[in-house]
């Protein structure tokens, strides 16, 4: 995995977060039928209002785990609610484009969102800070800052200066009003990635050397073509080659079937190939036969059974994996962007493929 710390992957760690003990406590009061008084605390709730500019549905839905709530929005994309939520970050979509969001009781959270850009989310009210913090987070997940890779190709000296300016962007990123559970969970997974960094440069650099750009791309050899016969790297030498690494069981990489169906398309008469490599195990073979079928998969999909060394060769041990190679059979880049990260074409723009 090129990144960590996608909010995806923290929510196991954030989501269903305590809220901190000095959050507010407002209260309204309101009259029962018999004229009778009854306080009804704010902080059992959170109230959520804003607007949707651009809409192209008639609702939202947010969501975590263990909690879904749907949101209609009038004609101009206007909504409001009450939630009765555990304190956490939650999924906000409207069908198409998504976000992340952190909610606790006592919130009173105004949203603004543009639906043709969903990563211009705009926040005003009780709950402000704590989701401005969450969206630093998303946009430090897409900087290079996030690439872990990246670190282990630079030279000592370079490396040490690029942690240096990791913790110093880290350390100053705003945390007053934010939930400080919230704060301190982000905190250690920030000090475990620091800590992942220091302690594995040596291995990894010594191994990141070995896929540097330029360098001769291990090679698959053989492998069954679902439309016939076998094929092996070689093969495919004059053209760029684009290859996915992925499994009919995973999820993740059935996810980018859709967008590496687009990338295909788009290059079609393009110089470059793209070449999927099914690493299911033999007893799935039929299953990756029919996905194929069912799917629509382009491409050259080629199965590799029980022959794993490409897989080996390149130390995958996740997938969806991308490789892209250039034609004389050497690597461009050995964790290439995935078909759904528009990175992809800036990359092949960059090589005027």
């Amino acid at each position: 995995m090129r990144k960590i710390l996608m909010l995806a992957a923290l929510l196991p760690f954030i989501t269903n977060c305590q809220s901190p003990k000095d959050l507010a406590k407002n209260t309204e009061q309101v009259k029962n039928e018999e004229a009778q008084t009854i306080t009804i605390s704010s902080e059992k709730f959170a109230k959520i209002t804003g607007q949707v500019k651009n809409m192209e549905t008639q609702t939202i839905i947010i969501s975590s785990p263990d909690y879904s709530k749907k949101i209609s929005l009038d004609d101009k994309g206007f909504f409001k609610d009450t939630l009765n939520v555990t304190s956490g970050v939650f999924t906000l979509t409207d069908g198409r484009n998504k976000t992340f969001i952190f909610l606790a009781n006592g919130y009173d959270l105004k949203l603004t969102i543009d639906a043709v850009n969903f990563s211009a989310i705009s926040f005003d009210g009780e709950g402000k800070e704590s989701n401005e913090y969450i969206q630093n987070r998303i946009e430090f997940s897409k900087s290079e800052l996030s690439n872990i890779n990246a670190y282990f190709e630079l030279e000592r000296t370079e490396f040490n200066a690029k942690i240096s300016k990791l913790k110093r962007f880290l350390n100053a990123v705003p945390t007053a009003n934010v939930d400080s559970s919230l704060v301190s969970e982000i905190a250690a997974e920030n000090k475990r990635m620091i800590e992942y960094l220091e302690k594995s440069y040596d291995v990894k650099y010594a191994s990141a050397a070995k896929y540097k750009k330029g360098s001769p791309s291990p090679k698959f050899n053989n492998l069954e073509n679902y439309k016939g016969g076998t094929t092996s790297l070689d093969d495919l030498k004059g053209k760029y080659v684009y290859i996915d690494v992925w499994a009919t069981w995973c999820p993740p990489c059935k996810r980018e079937i859709p967008f590496l169906k687009e990338v295909e398309k788009k290059y079609e008469h393009k110089n470059i190939v793209f070449v999927s490599i099914s690493t299911d195990k033999p007893n799935k073979h039929e299953a990756w036969k029919q996905m194929i079928a069912d799917k629509q998969m382009g491409g050259i999909q080629l199965y590799s059974g029980n022959d794993q060394s490409f897989s080996v060769e390149y130390q995958i041990n996740s997938i969806p994996r991308f490789i892209l190679i250039d034609p004389d059979g050497n690597i461009v880049d050995a964790n290439a962007p995935r078909p759904s990260d528009p990175k992809l074409i800036t990359l092949f723009n960059s090589l005027k493929i």
